[in-house]
């Protein structure tokens, strides 16, 4: 069973899917297909939220995001990432990654990893070349797609793009013919056992 999923590389929830991905993969044994969104391309602009001002004697509530976090029992990065990052350069590499592998779900986490973990600036040509490494026989042949932008067409920007094509949050989970976003594991679990899929 493949379980398309469609996630960008800057988005936290994601980062947070890729361990949902690692879940479903080990207890049902799905396939994944990555499917690249970008959450800022370019024309885009990031206009950062005003910071609601708190009475002193609140006691902290925690954000949707903390919530699952701790749903997933992670904890939340601590490093200081490149804000806001672009990603289109990196979706290539995957969607070049996956003419030699289909399935290049090592590729796609050993970047989340790099990001999240690292900080590292993944939009950066010399980083993704390095990451690209051990999974890209033909780097040369991915840094031209880069280049020209083979796979643009592959990679759905937000936000209107996005919308048209039924994906209003990342990652968003394909099963059974149902769209689940940004929902705790026991959620993407159940709608997996409702198909009939058992571990």
């Amino acid at each position: 069973m493949v379980i398309p999923v469609a996630h960008d590389f800057s988005c936290p929830w994601c980062w947070i899917a890729l361990f949902q991905v690692k879940q479903l993969k080990e207890e049902f044994g799905v396939e994944i297909e990555w499917l690249p969104y970008e959450l800022y391309p370019e024309g885009l602009e990031y206009k950062s939220s005003t910071p609601v001002e708190e009475p002193p004697n609140k006691p902290p509530v925690p954000t949707r995001l903390q919530l699952a976090y701790a749903a997933q029992g992670m904890e939340r990065p601590t490093k200081k990432r490149p804000w806001p990052m672009r990603t289109h350069r990196i979706h290539e590499a995957v969607e070049f990654a996956k003419t030699e592998n289909p399935r290049p779900d090592d590729f796609v986490e050993v970047i989340y990893r790099a990001y999240y973990e690292d900080a590292a600036d993944i939009d950066d040509i010399e980083v993704i070349t390095e990451l690209a490494k051990p999974f890209v026989k033909d780097i040369d042949g991915m840094l031209l797609a880069i280049q020209q932008k083979r796979f643009a067409a592959k990679i759905i920007g937000f936000d209107q793009p996005s919308y048209d094509s039924g994906v209003y949050n990342v990652p968003t989970f394909y099963i059974g013919g149902e769209r689940y976003a940004e929902q705790p594991y026991i959620v993407l679990q159940n709608a997996m056992k409702a198909l009939g899929v058992h571990a």
